[in-house]
């Protein structure tokens, strides 16, 4: 009797305990979906999309090339001489006319005095004679005897006054001294080379495109690019030249800009990689280049839609801008492409998204 007691003592209690437990799980709706989260459904892959966006686009015509002065010159003597001063050296810039060098020129001093006293005996002469012959003392031949030694005489005073000029070695052009090849003491003859200058302002950038891109390229188009020595400073200039025929050993067609050099920071010889901007494009469709998959020839991507699903597509790339690439065809502007996991995609196949829009779109009523 005892015992049966103990045992419905036990059951009820059972039933009261499990009865406890039911009606704490009937909570308000809300926090019994919040206890219960949705697991991921099973089989999908997960990826990142980014939407295509539109960007301004330089279309350009890449090449390399080599800088060249704009002229070059090597500054010789006209007279021989011995090199008593130099007044410019290697790197300095010079103007037009400045003295480079002198030569010694005592000698060539005391025969242009020496002229100088010839001449102004003959121009005595000649007005004496000319008085005369106007009286009829001197005869026309004699008058024109002594014209023509007062014209030698001229020749020879003013022959004397150049060859002294050319003791005094001058700039050609604007620009600088790139090599200087003799010194002070030496004894030079009529031809030798003293200095190069070198023009470096404007410079000319030289090189060679394929022929390929003749058609984009023209006159006047703005080229930019960079030296090793100076990356962070762009070179800027605008194509000048054009051969008019191709090299028939690489197909490729010679050109020529002009590049400013105002500070005077580039120089001739330096090597530049360049470009010729030919078009620019204000709305063109770029995509990252984590979207493109490349197979067997072509380029395609994977358009995701607003069911999640993926659709392989076939796309033409352009110019490449860092980690974005232009797609010239196979897009449009309001679609969206993923970005990983393109291996594991295959053409119809649904996704799972993992991107803050996404979240946003499961949260909402």
């Amino acid at each position: 009797m005892i015992a049966r007691t103990f045992l419905q003592a036990g059951c009820l209690a059972a039933a009261i305990l499990c009865a406890s437990v039911l009606g704490c799980s009937h909570g308000a709706p809300g926090e019994q979906k919040a206890a219960q989260a949705p697991a991921p459904t099973p089989g999908l892959v997960s990826v990142t999309t980014q939407p295509v966006a539109i960007k301004r686009v330089e279309r350009t015509v890449d090449f390399v090339g080599t800088l060249y002065a704009e002229a070059e010159a090597s500054v010789a003597t006209e007279v021989d001489g011995r090199l008593v001063s130099i007044d410019a050296d290697l790197g300095d810039h010079v103007k037009k006319g400045q003295l480079l060098a002198t030569l010694d020129g005592a000698e060539l001093k005391a025969k242009l005095r020496e002229a100088d006293a010839t001449l102004s005996k003959a121009d005595t002469d000649e007005q004496r004679a000319r008085r005369l012959r106007d009286s009829g003392v001197v005869s026309q031949q004699e008058f024109d005897g002594l014209l023509s030694a007062q014209n030698v005489a001229r020749a020879r005073r003013d022959v004397l006054a150049i060859e002294l000029a050319h003791t005094e070695i001058r700039a050609p052009f604007d620009g600088a001294v790139s090599r200087r090849l003799v010194d002070v003491g030496n004894y030079v003859k009529t031809g030798t080379p003293l200095f190069v200058v070198v023009e470096d302002n404007p410079l000319r950038l030289r090189g060679e495109v394929p022929e390929r891109f003749a058609s984009e390229i023209e006159v006047g188009k703005p080229v930019r690019g960079f030296v090793e020595a100076f990356r962070d400073q762009p070179v800027i200039g605008r194509l000048t030249r054009i051969s008019p025929a191709a090299n028939p050993a690489n197909r490729a067609l010679t050109v020529e800009a002009e590049v400013r050099n105002e500070d005077g920071r580039l120089k001739p010889g330096f090597f530049c990689k360049a470009q010729i901007l030919t078009k620019l494009d204000a709305e063109a469709v770029v995509v990252p280049v984590d979207a493109l998959v490349n197979f067997a020839g072509v380029t395609r991507v994977f358009v995701i839609d607003d069911q999640d699903v993926a659709h392989s597509r076939p796309v033409e790339t352009g110019a490449q801008m860092g980690a974005l690439v232009e797609v010239t065809s196979g897009l449009k502007s309001d679609e969206r492409v993923a970005t990983s996991a393109l291996a594991r995609l295959i053409d119809g196949q649904k996704v799972a998204l993992r991107r803050d829009d996404t979240v946003a779109k499961e949260v909402q009523p």
